[in-house]
């Protein structure tokens, strides 16, 4: 029995365009509808902070290297580091895909330790592992190194390259057992989809759709 209440969403505006009256109404409908928080890009922390900060059961997620993942590991770090300074409690990482893609794990895992290490005790780090373009064998890799560094969750995709599905999440939750949390995101739009990520093992889900629950 899955708990299906509007505590696991983390109502989401990342794509190119969004605008500072966009984030604040963003917010301001997560508080309304008492969300698990707010996902945004690393450039309005600053302002969601502002707008949630005497609201402390609402969570600001940011982003790392979003969406490509093609950035340095540095740059990944610092942007990771800054978020968490003006307020974000969780950071979306997008991992570099051609060191996955390229079997260059050493790359691969360097990238997530040194993410994970240096923002410890600042905030926790899910790792976007972009599940709809992996095969099987590449989600096994991956998410067995986001386990062995530590990350707080697997995310399963940033929603630019295909949507998730409820068998992507069964597969990661396969291979994690309960080691890792999952959020699920990328093309769920509605309260049958995000029951049935649920089910499938997830334990947060990212959307960009205003969803409503029974309870209100």
């Amino acid at each position: 029995m899955v708990e299906l209440n509007s505590r696991v969403i983390e109502y989401t505006s990342v794509k190119q365009g969004a605008t500072v009256g966009g984030i604040k109404s963003l917010c301001n409908q997560a508080m309304l509808h008492k969300y698990r928080g707010v996902c945004i890009n690393s450039g309005y922390v600053d302002e969601a902070f502002k707008l949630m900060r005497h609201n402390e059961d609402m969570l600001i997620v940011s982003t790392a290297g979003f969406p490509t993942g093609g950035g340095s590991v540095k740059a990944k770090v610092y942007e990771a580091i800054v978020a968490g300074e003006q307020g974000a409690r969780e950071i979306d990482y997008m991992i570099n895909l051609a060191y996955l893609k390229d079997r260059r794990n050493k790359e691969m895992t360097n990238e997530i330790r040194n993410v994970v290490r240096n923002t410890k005790g600042l905030c926790e780090v899910k790792i976007i592992i972009e599940a709809p373009v992996l095969t099987e064998e590449e989600i096994a890799r991956v998410s067995n190194v986001c386990v062995e560094e530590g990350a707080a969750f697997i995310k399963t995709a940033t929603g630019f390259n295909g949507e998730t599905t409820p068998e992507m999440v069964k597969k990661i939750r396969k291979i994690v057992g309960d080691k890792i949390k999952i959020k699920a995101a990328g093309g769920i739009r509605d309260l049958e989809a995000v029951e049935a990520m649920l089910r499938a093992g997830a334990d947060t889900i990212g959307t960009s759709t205003l969803i409503k629950f029974d309870e209100e």
